[in-house]
């Protein structure tokens, strides 16, 4: 009960601040702004905008241009499962390293402060993995071990966007935005590849399976954009 009246209050604050502030032009040419994804008013915070990092800047008034950067590279070491029947093992691991960015071009229709926007963008990410599970064997013996490359969601994928919003300056250099992207996005997929330590055994590849989608969502919720 006292979160939602402390957040009531912000809120409230925050409207007040804002109808005492000046009515326009919030953006010239060169206006330029970080941007996050905002979490909402249940959990207020500031968190990585499109899954990384994105800024925006005014041509000149009415255009603007922003881009977004995400780079994640993630692994984990499984210990082997030895046992007295089987104390020889090799660890297994999982490593996945993804890339993206991506452009848009918003064109906005006023300069004040709810001002509403459209535009286009398009998307470019790159992921990769590979997995190789703990294995274990017998005293004395040569325990090989398997790598599974570039399994289920590897690949490069390209996404081209409309997108519809409104962004709102609360204050004079803080604004938050919400928008609707129409999209169609393609994934071209890495081959799998299965191998195993063992010098005979033969490496098998197999092809992935290309797939696309056309969809109509709201995408991140809420915008925060901090300009300087």
């Amino acid at each position: 009960m006292f979160k939602k009246v402390t957040l009531i209050l912000a809120l409230f604050a925050c409207i007040t601040f804002a109808q005492n502030q000046k009515e326009g032009p919030f953006v010239g040419t060169g206006s330029k702004a970080v941007l996050f994804s905002f979490s909402g008013l249940s959990n207020l915070g500031a968190n990585n905008f499109d899954g990384g990092a994105g800024i925006k800047f005014f041509l000149a008034p009415p255009m603007a241009l922003r881009f977004g950067v995400m780079v994640n590279l993630a692994g984990t070491t499984t210990p082997a499962p030895t046992t007295p029947a089987n104390p020889v093992g090799v660890d297994g691991s999982t490593t996945t390293t993804s890339f993206g960015v991506d452009a848009a071009l918003e064109v906005h229709m006023t300069s004040t402060r709810l001002s509403p926007y459209f535009g286009a963008g398009i998307g470019f990410a790159m992921t990769t993995n590979e997995r190789k599970p703990a294995n274990v064997g017998p005293a004395n013996s040569t325990v090989y071990q398997d790598t599974y490359k570039n399994e289920s969601g590897a690949g490069t994928s390209i996404n081209f966007f409309a997108l519809m919003g409104f962004e709102y300056f609360i204050v004079d250099a803080v604004s938050l935005a919400a928008e609707y992207r129409l999209g169609y996005s393609v994934l071209t997929p890495k081959d799998t590849e299965h191998s195993n330590s063992n010098p005979a055994f033969v490496t098998v590849t197999t092809k992935g399976t290309s797939s696309h989608s056309f969809s109509l969502n709201s995408v991140g919720v809420l915008t925060l954009a901090v300009y300087f």
